[in-house]
């Protein structure tokens, strides 16, 4: 599989669009003699990456890890060879994978960890509505209770032991930390991925960009305009600590 260096020694990326990462998720990662780590790679998790903890962690041990954001796509352009650049359709969220994943409706058995009671039961709904084939479980990420909507033991630990894709958004870092927690659990051929705030956008809790505004790279604004208190600093100074931190690293290198 393709992967892209980024520069300045700040790690990889697998450029896969939505299509391909399903089939990944429903071909060669089935066959796998233990988990396999879907990750994905944005500003906020490689400014995370830079010091010692689970999304550095996590990242280091992904078997994929998807450009999620135009940062990325663009650092992986700077050293990348011209005929084996990543494209715009190569930047994708876990919304837009998962998307896909639903329109499929394969004949596996997901569980999803992650979101508040609410959202929990409207992901679980969603998904009954708009699919036949898949087993969803849906935990949600306070109290880890089953979704009344969804299907199967109520224990968690069971339940993933016997699951083909597991779905975790707790945010960072406290989705990697449980993943790396729980990796044990799962069985090989699985895919384990951290998947963020997705399920709020299916559930309707929380509003997605539109898509005009991802393909141009200020999905970041519309994410700030609708919660400033907690993005104005993910978005607003995380990058100019993280600029500082590599203008410094670079300024080392050439001591």
């Amino acid at each position: 599989m393709r992967t892209v260096a980024l520069p300045w020694d700040l790690g990889h990326a697998t450029p896969l669009d939505a299509t391909q990462t399903c089939d990944w998720i429903l071909g060669p990662a089935r066959t796998s003699s233990r988990p396999s780590i879907l990750g994905n790679l944005n500003l906020h998790a490689l400014h995370l990456t830079l010091e010692p903890g689970p999304v550095r962690e996590l990242t280091a041990r992904s078997d994929v890890i998807l450009i999620d954001g135009w940062p990325i796509l663009l650092l992986a352009k700077m050293s990348s060879p011209k005929s084996g650049w990543p494209t715009t359709r190569e930047r994708i969220g876990s919304t837009d994978w998962l998307a896909e994943l639903l329109a499929r409706d394969p004949a596996i058995t997901v569980v999803a960890v992650g979101g508040t009671p609410e959202t929990a039961e409207k992901m679980a709904r969603h998904v009954k509505t708009h699919t036949r084939s898949i087993r969803w479980h849906h935990f949600d990420g306070y109290r880890f209770s089953r979704a009344a909507e969804s299907t199967g033991p109520d224990v968690l630990t069971d339940t993933l032991a016997g699951a083909d894709l597991v779905l975790v958004g707790l945010g960072m870092p406290r989705q990697e930390k449980w993943i790396l927690d729980h990796l044990e659990l799962i069985a090989p051929g699985a895919v384990i991925a951290n998947v963020g705030g997705c399920f709020d956008y299916f559930a309707g809790t929380q509003r997605l960009a539109p898509r005009w505004m991802g393909r141009i790279g200020l999905e970041w604004l519309f994410r700030l305009a609708h919660s400033p208190r907690r993005l104005a600093k993910r978005y607003l100074v995380e990058p100019l600590v993280l600029i500082s931190r590599l203008v410094r690293r670079g300024v080392r290198r050439h001591d």
